[in-house]
């Protein structure tokens, strides 16, 4: 008995060594797989952009194409503002493969969605991908002043529209992890996904002082799922992980900061 009693201890010790390393073991792996995810992201936006003779992919706007992997029009088949988001419009260029899009914790959701109507998913899978779009200084985000001749006239058009405005394109971030409520705007379950990511500041700041793990917006919907680290995508094409604390920085947002808390304002000036 008391050599079984020896055998159980040892056995829980090592079991309590190995379920904290067989945890950072998934968690590195989790992150790995998000950083490849998110350079093809980074990589199809160019793609786009090479098609467009240098123009960026707009962020959010309404009345823009986007078709399913059969070539239907989206808004024929769904809520119209499904192809005003980014996955739909960027799916053609990583061969409509949404496991690109929906990594991880997240894939779950993109398996329940593929088991429901053709709206519902045509429509879910356009708000919930596991990286943000940088919309509103990339491209132009029309519920940010995007494409408003009356903000833009009172503060100059802020937002790049080509790649060749872009200054320092190795060190601006075009996707983020990101997370929302399930049911968007509404508090409750919280997905690891969604189609926008806000930065730190505006023409006012976006983001409180601390990161709040159960409000999503707290921090532009931005995620820090890896131990306070996300994972971010750049203009240049390449990812890597990046700490919630160096993603306050506004100068990693828009080429027009010049401090790290920078705010747009009036004029176009900061």
């Amino acid at each position: 008995m008391v050599e079984l009693l020896v055998v159980v201890g040892i056995l829980a010790m090592l079991i309590g060594i190995l379920i904290p390393v067989i945890s950072k073991v998934r968690a590195s792996a989790s992150r790995a797989k998000e950083i490849v995810c998110a350079r093809t992201l980074a990589q199809a936006w160019l793609s786009y952009a090479d098609d467009h003779h240098g123009a960026l992919l707009p962020g959010y706007k309404s009345g823009l194409p986007a078709f399913d992997a059969q070539g239907e029009s989206i808004a024929t088949q769904t809520i119209g503002v499904a192809a005003s988001r980014w996955p739909w419009r960027l799916a053609p260029y990583i061969g409509h493969a949404f496991d690109a899009m929906y990594i991880n914790e997240n894939e779950r959701t993109l398996r329940e969605l593929e088991v429901t109507d053709t709206s519902n998913y045509l429509y879910q899978t356009s708000v919930f991908p596991s990286f943000g779009l940088n919309s509103v200084w990339l491209g132009g985000d029309e519920n940010y002043g995007g494409f408003n001749p009356i903000f833009l006239g009172g503060f100059g058009r802020f937002y790049a529209t080509r790649t060749s405005e872009l200054m320092r394109p190795a060190e601006t971030l075009v996707f983020a992890s990101a997370r929302a409520f399930a049911a968007d705007g509404t508090e409750g379950e919280i997905v690891e996904g969604y189609f926008r990511v806000r930065s730190p500041n505006f023409t006012t700041a976006v983001w409180t002082a601390e990161y709040n793990p159960v409000e999503p917006a707290s921090w532009g919907n931005v995620s820090a799922r890896y131990a306070g680290d996300s994972v971010v995508s750049f203009a240049d094409g390449h990812a890597e992980s990046k700490s919630s604390e160096a993603l306050k920085d506004m100068r990693m947002w828009t080429d027009r900061a010049s401090t790290p808390n920078w705010m747009l304002l009036p004029g176009g000036g900061g």
